[in-house]
């Protein structure tokens, strides 16, 4: 009766066991999910730092547009493609 009752008991432990070692490797917040969120993560983060630096240039480019009249007068001539009145362009091949 008591081998019966221990070998009961060890046959409980390693169903357990086993159980944690594949939920922790396959279940739903196992090992392979934290894997790829950290993936994902990394990912995301060099996004952001990109992000970041666009923004540092666009608000550079915006006090430059507010501080200097010839940068506004180059951003309107070069990527408006607006002229003064009484101006003609001419484009040399």
């Amino acid at each position: 009766m008591k081998i019966f009752f221990s070998l009961t008991i060890a046959l409980i432990v390693i169903i357990q066991v086993l159980f944690f070692l594949w939920s922790y490797f396959f279940g739903g917040s196992g090992y392979q999910k934290i894997e790829s969120l950290r993936e994902e993560n990394q990912s995301l983060s060099i996004s952001v730092a990109a992000l970041e630096k666009r923004v540092h240039d666009l608000e550079k480019e915006l006090d430059n547009f507010k501080k200097y009249p010839y940068y506004k007068e180059k951003i309107i001539r070069e990527e408006l493609q607006m002229l003064k009145p009484n101006e003609t362009i001419v484009i040399i091949p």
